[in-house]
């Protein structure tokens, strides 16, 4: 496991060191923020041990360092600082969707850290297939909703509907560890039959509660290549009384299509029906120009790695660009993925693109969450009062 040490004090940062090190794990330290601002790779790790004061800065700084260059490894804090102070930093560090293990005091219980250090280490071993069958057996497959907004008015346009599974022990186990182990066995057909029913089911409460949203669900094309795929699907709209045209699909891989023939078929059913269909994570080598053209696809979503460095490196800002244009010129609608800032915003406004989910709007949400976020008084008031906005301040987002 790979853990990175951040305590500028000189007699705990090498003590921390040893302890981890002697239990075979992978281990970085630094005495500080500022060696961290200029390398942040090295907080690309399963586990940061934290000290809350750290000089002129405070453990706080570190978490949003980690927020603004999108890592999300799991955090110990240490400190000798007030419990009041420490707790709101674990409390902060959860809201933000970072895994705070909690706080220990100094001086340090050896055997605590280990303890929890053992815990984490044994939810990231590797997904079994029969783990991702009993999880489903189990009921541990959920939902969180990402909301997509207009970056012209601050109006919510939809939401994304993302798999996400508690395990055993209540940590969530990122897609990119099972989606992939589902897709080799098999399971992620039955799977994704799951997760729709929990959507459609979802959309239909939220309609008749007054939130009425377009809904995007995630298909991977192992699954259209199933011969009834179509035929079980409307069958499931009809069951919940979704109109079809309140959903998008959104094609996951498209390298992974093994039956062109049949998926275009699926598609274009699927879209006479009314659906839409997106083109996921476009630019990244998933989707090519020749799927982009044979599939009939009403939507594109850039792909969230060029929308992070488009305001710090040209060529990412002009494959930008350029795939807006090339969306406009096609008739597509074009999504941002992981707008993360307020400079991505403005940039990606005056690019031409109108639409946008990330973190700098909100973290995917539970359906309870999601509820409560959609319906807040600033939201509605913000949208009434201000028709020239043109993204949400920070101040806002931090609300939320």
């Amino acid at each position: 496991m790979r853990c990175i040490i951040i305590d500028d004090d000189p007699d705990m940062l090498p003590l921390v060191a040893a302890l981890l090190a002697s239990q075979g794990h992978e281990v970085d330290n630094a005495s500080g923020l500022a060696e961290l601002e200029r390398e942040p790779a090295r907080l690309d790790v399963d586990l940061v041990v934290l000290d809350y004061r750290l000089g002129p800065v405070t453990g706080i700084d570190v978490i949003r360092l980690l927020l603004m260059r999108r890592f999300a490894p799991s955090v110990v804090l240490l400190s000798a600082a007030g419990h009041e102070s420490v707790a709101g930093a674990v409390a902060y560090g959860r809201s933000c969707g970072i895994p705070m293990l909690g706080a220990l005091e100094k001086p340090l219980d050896a055997q605590v850290l280990l303890r929890i250090v053992a815990q984490l280490q044994a939810s990231l071993q590797a997904v079994a297939s029969e783990d991702i069958g009993e999880a489903m057996a189990s009921g541990r497959f959920l939902l969180a909703y990402q909301p997509k907004l207009c970056l012209t008015t601050g109006q919510v346009m939809g939401v994304e509907a993302l798999a996400r599974w508690q395990n055993a022990q209540g940590r969530t186990v990122p897609p990119d560890r099972f989606i992939a182990v589902a897709e080799q066995d098999g399971q992620i057909t039955p799977l994704t039959w799951l997760l729709i029913e929990q959507a459609l089911a979802q959309q239909m409460r939220w309609r008749r509660s007054g939130i009425c949203l377009n809904m995007a669900i995630n298909l991977s094309p192992a699954v259209l290549d199933s011969y009834d795929f179509f035929a079980q699907f409307q069958r499931r709209l009809d069951a919940h009384g979704v109109a079809p045209t309140w959903l998008t699909l959104e094609l996951t891989e498209t390298r992974g299509i093994r039956d062109m023939a049949r998926t275009i078929e699926q598609l274009k059913r699927l879209r006479a029906l009314g659906c839409h269909i997106a083109i996921d994570d476009f630019g990244t080598g998933n989707a090519s120009m020749l799927q982009l053209y044979q599939l009939p696809f009403t939507q594109l979503k850039i792909d969230k790695t060029f929308v992070s460095d488009c305001t710090t490196y040209d060529k990412a800002a002009s494959i930008v660009r350029t795939v807006i244009e090339l969306a406009n010129r096609l008739g597509l609608d074009v999504v941002a993925e992981g707008v993360e800032t307020h400079e991505q915003g403005r940039l990606l406004l005056a690019m031409g693109c109108n639409t946008a989910q990330g973190y700098f709007y909100s973290r995917p949400l539970y359906a309870e969450h999601f509820s409560a976020w959609y319906h807040d008084t600033v939201v509605a008031r913000l949208i009434e009062e201000a028709p020239a906005w043109t993204i949400i301040s920070p101040s806002l987002q931090q609300r939320w």
